[in-house]
C-alpha cells in the first residue's frame, strides 16, 4: 500500500492519532496501517531532502548529487595522476616521458623568449642573427672562427700568403703524375725543378742536378744528377745500417761473425763437432746413430715423437710422467694423444695397463679375480670329473642309493644318500597270510568288540581265520606301534603303523 505518512520538505512525520496513549485501546487497523507505511518507507529510496541518495544504484545516486562522472566530475585519468604527482618549481615545465607519465625539466627565462617568438625571423632576431639572416651574406660576420664542419670539402683557385700548417697530413687525390719529373701535379718545391711526384704506385723525387742535405751546416747525404745516394757517415744499424764501410766491419757490427746470434738457417756438418747442449728441436731428415749404449733425454716428462708419414699411419709417443711410462698414440691425427692409451706402465705399483685395461701377471690373479690355468677343480666324495683349468671340465654327479625311512645323510666317493626327514608310508610287499612285520604307514581293517579311540595306540593281532585282525584272542601280535584312524564299520575300526 502507499505510504500515507505526512512530509515536510520531504521529511517523514506521524500523523495525528497514530501514536499510542496510556489506559486506551489500540487500533489495530491505523496501527498496521501504519506499520505498513513505514515497512514501504524503509525499503524506498531516501530522498536527498532526508539526507539520502533518491536512488538504489550508485551511477543514479552521483547524477541525482550532481556527480555524474564525465558530465559533472573529471573521471579518473592516468595521466593527470601522474601530473599530480609531480613537485613543481619555478622556471621548470612539464614533459612526457612515455605515455601518460609526465616528468618536469627546466624552463629558463631566455628559453621562454624564444619559445615565445612566432616565427623563425623572430627566433634570428632574439638569437641576434637577424643581420645574417637578413642578408645571408658571410660579411656579416663579424667575429670568431667557422668551424670546420661549415667549410666544402674541396676548394679550388686558392692562394695562401702565409704558412699552411696539416696536422693530419696532404691527400692529393687519384691524380698521378705523367713522367717521373712532372711537377705539375703534387708538390713541387721550386719551380719546376725540384719536388715530388707519383707516377703509378712509385715516389720520385725531381732534381734537376746533385742535391745535397744538410742537418744544419753538416752535410749528411748527397743524390748526383743519376740518382745515386753517398752518405757523409755510414748508417748506424740502430737506423737500419751496418756502421761500417767495409764487410769484415760490418759483420762484426751486425754480429754476423758471432754463432750465437744466429736465428735461421742450418750449418754443415763441418762446423759442429764437440759435444752439444742447450738444444731444444732437433729435426734430422735421416737417421741418429751413436756409437755409445744409451741415449738420454732429460727434463720435466720427457717424452719421444715417432712421426709416420704413410698415409692414414698413427703418430705414437714414448712418454715419461714421474713414476709412470706410456706409449701413446694419435688415432685421428688430431696432432695430440688420446685415451685410453695404447700403454701404461706404474713403476711404484708394478701394475699394467693396455688400452686401458689392466694387463694380468702372476702377481695380480686375486686382485682381478682371475683365476690361473695351474689351478684345478677336484671331484669331490659323490661327484666324478673336474682336472685343471686350461680346458673346460665337467663335474659329474653320483648315482644316489635309494632313500627310506632308515637310511640316513652319508656319501662314499661315486655315490651318496640322504636322510628322508619325515616318516614316510611303505608298501607291504610280502605274500604270507601270517605275516606280522608290515611296513611303516601300512593301514589294516581290524574287527573289535570294543571301540578305540581315535589315534590311541594298542595291541593288534592275527586273527583266527586267514582274513582278519582282531583286537583281543590269542593269535599273534602284530610288530610295531598301531593307531586309531576311525571306524570302518559297525565292529571294525581302521589302523595305521606308525613306528
Amino acid at each position: 500500500m502507499e505510504a500515507t505518512l505526512p512530509r515536510t520538505g520531504g521529511v517523514y512525520s506521524p500523523p495525528a492519532g497514530t501514536k499510542g496513549v496510556s489506559n486506551t485501546t489500540i487500533q489495530s487497523v491505523p496501527y498496521n496501517a501504519l506499520v505498513d507505511d513505514l515497512t514501504a518507507d524503509a525499503n524506498a529510496a531516501r530522498p536527498i531532502t532526508a539526507g539520502g541518495t533518491g536512488a538504489t544504484s550508485a551511477s543514479v545516486a552521483r547524477t541525482n548529487l550532481g556527480l555524474a562522472i564525465g558530465t559533472n566530475v573529471q573521471a579518473h585519468d592516468a595521466g593527470l595522476q601522474s601530473i599530480a604527482g609531480l613537485t613543481t618549481a619555478a622556471d621548470r615545465m612539464i614533459y612526457t616521458t612515455a605515455a601518460d607519465a609526465y616528468a618536469t625539466t627546466a624552463l629558463t627565462p631566455f628559453a621562454r623568449t624564444i619559445l615565445d617568438d612566432s616565427d623563425a625571423a623572430a627566433v634570428k632576431s632574439t638569437l641576434g642573427l637577424a643581420a645574417i639572416a637578413s642578408s645571408g651574406s658571410a660579411a656579416d660576420l663579424g667575429s670568431g672562427t667557422i668551424a670546420d664542419a661549415r667549410l666544402p670539402s674541396s676548394m679550388g683557385g686558392k692562394t695562401f700568403t702565409g704558412d699552411v700548417q696539416f696536422t693530419e697530413g696532404v691527400d692529393f687525390g687519384s691524380a698521378v703524375a705523367a713522367s717521373s719529373t712532372d711537377l705539375s701535379r703534387h708538390l713541387a718545391l721550386w719551380g719546376t725543378n725540384y719536388g715530388f711526384s707519383i707516377t703509378s704506385n712509385t715516389l720520385n723525387y725531381v732534381s734537376a742536378s746533385e742535391h745535397v742535405f744538410h742537418s744544419g751546416t753538416n752535410e749528411v747525404a748527397r743524390i748526383s744528377s743519376s740518382g745515386a745516394l753517398t752518405l757523409e757517415t755510414a748508417l748506424a744499424v740502430s737506423e737500419g745500417g751496418t756502421g761500417a764501410t767495409d764487410a769484415a766491419t760490418a759483420r762484426s757490427n751486425l754480429g754476423a761473425n758471432n754463432a750465437s746470434n744466429l736465428t735461421t738457417g742450418t750449418l754443415p756438418n763441418a762446423r759442429i763437432s764437440g759435444a752439444y747442449d742447450g738444444i731444444t728441436t732437433l729435426s734430422t731428415s735421416g737417421k741418429i746413430t751413436t756409437t755409445g749404449n744409451e741415449i738420454e733425454i732429460s727434463g720435466g716428462s720427457p717424452r719421444v715423437r715417432f712421426s709416420d708419414t704413410n698415409t692414414d699411419a698413427y703418430d705414437f709417443w714414448a712418454y715419461v710422467d714421474s713414476n709412470r711410462f706410456y706409449v701413446l698414440a694419435d688415432r685421428d691425427n688430431s696432432g695430440t694423444w688420446e685415451t685410453p692409451h695404447a700403454l701404461e706402465l706404474n713403476a711404484s705399483s708394478n701394475v699394467g695397463y693396455l688400452f686401458g685395461s689392466q694387463i694380468i701377471t702372476a702377481g695380480n690373479y686375486d686382485g682381478l679375480g682371475i683365476t690361473p690355468e695351474a689351478r684345478s677343480i677336484a671331484a669331490g666324495n659323490g661327484l666324478t670329473g673336474g682336472g685343471d683349468l686350461s680346458a673346460n671340465r665337467t663335474l659329474t654327479l653320483g648315482t644316489p642309493g635309494n632313500i627310506n625311512n632308515s637310511t640316513g645323510n652319508s656319501v662314499t666317493s661315486t655315490s651318496h644318500t640322504h636322510a628322508l626327514g619325515f616318516t614316510a608310508a611303505e608298501v607291504h610287499q610280502g605274500t604270507g597270510v601270517n605275516d606280522t612285520n608290515l611296513p611303516i604307514g601300512h593301514v589294516i581293517s581290524v574287527f573289535f568288540s570294543r571301540a578305540i579311540n581315535r589315534n590311541a595306540t594298542t595291541t593288534i593281532r592275527l586273527y583266527n581265520n586267514t582274513v582278519d585282525y582282531d583286537l583281543g584272542g590269542t593269535g599273534s601280535i602284530l610288530t610295531g606301534t598301531w593307531r586309531a584312524r576311525g571306524a570302518a564299520s559297525e565292529n571294525r575300526q581302521i589302523f595305521q603303523r606308525v613306528a
